[in-house]
């Protein structure tokens, strides 16, 4: 069957835009289906960290955060009781904070307007294969028609996000639900630090918030567990483990949103990548992998993979050769495992961290002495620093530190001492063996 397109993407989300932006004009042709292509609101993917904010400049798609008040973010704030620090992000680096919805309609419109790009409007149905079972496109029911079609390209780009209908032929992953998050804007809020992202750690349960424009501040409060809760268990839980946390500047503002309502919950989902490497298909973005969204890391990820896969594709000559492009994908599934998985065990490690009376005390304590050990730690949430075996020593480092500093308190708190230790490893364990290699691990240790 003769291709009508180098590339067909399904799903013009995040991930799917950004590459058709960034390859488009590069001359190679591209099919972009979606059933819908208007402004989608989302509680989530509105704080870029630095290292988003980088790949985007890389791929020279910088000027697409401009045009819609994105906010500069300068670092993180951590608040635990009547403490209070910040940790800046690495010299002349800074994050974004940002409408999602706003951003993706500049991506998209970047993407629409280059000739090589074809906009089609549909449901994406099923992946078509020839003869040898290589996938040769994928076929769709037409917006306003209803009639069934079919794309044909050397390589489909799955990139349908969170609830992907192409990971169950393309994937083993196993997407888990780790908690829920409550998404409130609060509107002319006056945050205890202007321009940075704050992470609450004084209530039983964190909740963060950031700038996303000139005077919105967004709010995602955690609701734990895998059961989307109920209203009256929903506003029992801001009732007690959020309301009475709340800072003195921003309580005007957070009782104005819940007089209001109208706020969002969404779960929040981890799955480890574990793709099934067939010919003529690519896994990208939250279809493949996704991680908890506490860190802010989803789309350092994303725009991490778009790189990633966008420089194995462009070193081809053309897309004539299906083996050649069949290898190049296989690198770039490994490649893209080795740069993100401190991306992914961050965010669940932290949260695990965060979900623990013990870890918490011990996580503000070791960031509170600053120096190296924090703005290491920071350049790994800020997605700058991708050696694995930094992170695994910082994870350590703080768990030593927390263990120690209850033993220094009063030697009765040894078997405290020994409980958090037990907790990090259980916490680290299993995020470590989904993400990493032994070699990853010891390749990075030389490296530093």
């Amino acid at each position: 069957m003769k291709a009508e397109f180098d590339i067909c993407i399904i799903g013009a989300g995040m991930a799917g835009a950004t590459i058709a932006a960034y390859l488009a004009p590069k001359g190679i042709r591209i099919a972009l289906i979606d059933q819908c292509f208007k402004e989608k609101k989302r509680i989530v993917g509105e704080l870029l960290q630095p290292g988003a904010v980088l790949s985007l400049e890389e791929m020279q798609l910088g000027h697409l955060l401009e045009g819609f008040e994105a906010q500069p973010v300068d670092g993180y704030a951590l608040l635990h009781g009547d403490q209070k620090i910040t940790i800046p992000y690495p010299a002349s680096y800074k994050g974004m904070g940002l409408h999602n919805g706003l951003f993706l309609q500049n991506i998209r419109a970047a993407a629409l307007k280059n000739n090589f790009v074809t906009q089609i409007q549909g449901k994406a149905l099923q992946l078509l294969e020839n003869e040898r079972n290589e996938i040769i496109g994928v076929s769709y029911r037409e917006e306003g028609t209803s009639e069934i079609k079919s794309i044909h390209a050397p390589l489909t780009i799955t990139s349908d996000g969170f609830f992907s209908n192409f990971r169950e032929s393309l994937s083993n992953n196993e997407k888990s639900v780790t908690s829920y998050f409550i998404g409130v804007i609060l509107k002319d809020c006056a945050m205890p630090f202007p321009k940075h992202g704050h992470v609450f750690l004084s209530g039983p349960t964190p909740f963060i918030c950031y700038p996303i424009s000139s005077n919105e501040v967004r709010l995602l409060i955690d609701f734990p567990g895998d059961q989307l809760p109920r209203k009256a268990l929903l506003q029992e839980h801001l009732d007690s483990n959020v309301t009475p946390y709340i800072p003195a500047e921003m309580l005007k503002s957070y009782q104005q949103a819940m007089h209001e309502g109208g706020f969002k919950v969404m779960p929040n989902h981890y799955m480890a990548a574990k793709p099934i490497i067939r010919k003529g298909a690519v896994m990208l973005g939250d279809a493949l992998n996704m991680r908890h969204p506490l860190t802010g890391g989803g789309l350092t990820a994303v725009f991490s993979d778009i790189q990633i896969l966008s420089a194995h594709l462009l070193a081809m000559p053309d897309f004539s050769n299906n083996d050649l492009i069949h290898t190049k994908i296989e690198a770039y599934y490994q490649d893209r495992q080795r740069a993100n998985a401190n991306l992914n065990i961050l965010a669940n490690a932290l949260y695990g961290v965060m979900s623990n009376n013990l870890l918490k005390a011990a996580v503000f304590n070791y960031l509170k002495c600053g120096g190296s050990n924090a703005q290491e730690s920071i350049s790994i949430l800020a997605g700058l620093n991708r050696n694995n075996y930094a992170l695994i020593k910082q994870f350590a480092c703080l768990a030593v530190y927390g263990a120690f500093d209850l033993v220094r308190e009063n030697i009765c708190n040894v078997p405290r001492a020994f409980r958090i230790l037990l907790d990090a490893l259980t916490i680290i364990k299993p995020l470590a063996k989904n993400e990493l290699s032994v070699s990853a691990v010891v390749s990075g240790y030389f490296k530093k």
